[in-house]
């Protein structure tokens, strides 16, 4: 008997909790001002009807999460834990969005403070606090609760783990356009600096221009980053000759990001990446070029060993830089080199086909001799005629 009578308590405690949320969320909603005799329905759902200057605060989760079930059971986690800490005079509830919502007075608001430093050490997800404006009374309490909300979207300037007052918000400024001078000047720091030491102020730069009138809508620095991005991928991409390594920027890992730090923080690694990318792709530009330079220069003798030494690279390291920079193998381009020098040879000299052939690296005059009509169309000698009769 006494166990049927714990299971008809925890079912009634259920049934009165289900009830407190469907009415204070139809409270707070926008009809909230139309409900009639709203303390005596508090009192009926054993809740506290008298208050000073009602006021709600709206608690977040401040982290990511898996899904979102796993996020609304840590924020059920939470409001156990608060449940005894709020004493009788506040009411405390989850919304069907998993926030947790206060209903308090707001002569009493400095017990906010010390909730949010309670969770902070209790949990290990930070949370952010949007606090609304005090009511006159229980009947506009819906306008609280949405500058709340309000107050919560704040957190993308001032970032998470917050206590946000709405009545602290600043008044969101218009930007007339793209400010496609300073993407300009954001990537050609990026293209001389030396090191990256610097991208993380380049980057807070660009963004304080955007703010230097006052705050904008976040959804319109989303809009402008996703631009910023693209123009700069253009940018780069118009200059690189090898992108095998390059990772294109993730639009949705951008949209997913809360706060502007947040933003700042993923262009400053995407900037350094691209910094890495570019100076490398210089550099292999350096590379290539003077080992050309050496193969002409040393055609006779020419090696992939001898020229990486001279490069200061391993052997494969350069046949990879050959391929990805130029389209041809080490191989290829050398035999472009010996063909140009045998042409230029036997146009001006004298020497016979297989003289011609040992000066520019075959000991071998028959494969020079394939290898020059595989290349040019015809044999060394037909070469060296053709030339003699246009000079006639």
């Amino acid at each position: 008997m006494q166990m049927q009578n714990q299971e008809l308590l925890v079912e009634e405690n259920t049934i009165l909790k289900m009830m407190r949320n469907y009415y204070l969320m139809d409270l707070f909603s926008n009809e909230g001002n139309k409900q009639q005799n709203i303390k005596e329905r508090l009192a009926y759902l054993k809740l506290n009807s008298s208050f000073t200057f009602p006021v709600v605060a709206l608690i977040e989760p401040s982290g990511s999460f898996a899904d979102e079930r796993k996020k609304r059971k840590h924020m059920e986690n939470i409001l156990d834990y608060l449940q005894p800490h709020i004493g009788d005079g506040s009411i405390i509830f989850l919304n069907e969005d998993g926030r947790i919502g206060l209903l308090f007075s707001w002569k009493s608001k400095d017990f906010i403070e010390s909730l949010h430093n309670d969770i902070k050490n209790h949990f290990s997800f930070p949370v952010n606090i949007g606090v609304g404006r005090p009511c006159n009374r229980l009947e506009t309490i819906h306008h609280s609760y949405q500058q709340a909300l309000l107050a919560l979207q704040e957190k993308f300037y001032k970032g998470k783990g917050q206590i946000i007052y709405y009545s602290e918000l600043d008044t969101y400024q218009e930007i007339s356009s793209y400010p496609i001078n300073k993407e300009k000047e954001l990537f050609e720091y990026i293209k001389s600096v030396e090191d990256c030491t610097g991208v993380k102020q380049a980057v807070h730069d660009f963004y304080q221009y955007i703010l230097k009138n006052g705050l904008v809508q976040c959804e319109y620095i989303y809009e402008l980053t996703i631009r910023l991005m693209v123009g700069l991928e253009k940018r780069a991409l118009s200059e690189l000759n090898n992108v095998s390594g390059y990772k294109r920027f993730s639009i949705m890992s951008l949209l997913k990001m809360e706060t502007l730090q947040e933003i700042k923080g993923y262009i400053s690694d995407y900037l350094k990446e691209l910094h890495e990318i570019m100076t490398a792709n210089d550099n292999h530009s350096v590379i290539i070029k003077k080992s050309i330079q050496y193969i002409k220069q040393e055609c006779q003798n020419a090696s992939l060993d001898s020229l990486a030494q001279k490069v200061y690279v391993t052997p494969p390291y350069l046949s990879s830089l050959f391929k990805m920079n130029t389209g041809k193998t080490f191989i290829e381009l050398l035999t472009d080199v010996r063909i140009d020098k045998a042409k230029d040879l036997l146009k001006n000299t004298h020497l016979k086909n297989y003289e011609v052939a040992e000066e520019v690296g075959y000991k071998d005059s028959r494969y020079f001799s394939q290898i020059f009509r595989k290349r040019v169309g015809v044999t060394p000698s037909e070469f060296r005629k053709q030339v003699g009769e246009l000079v006639k």
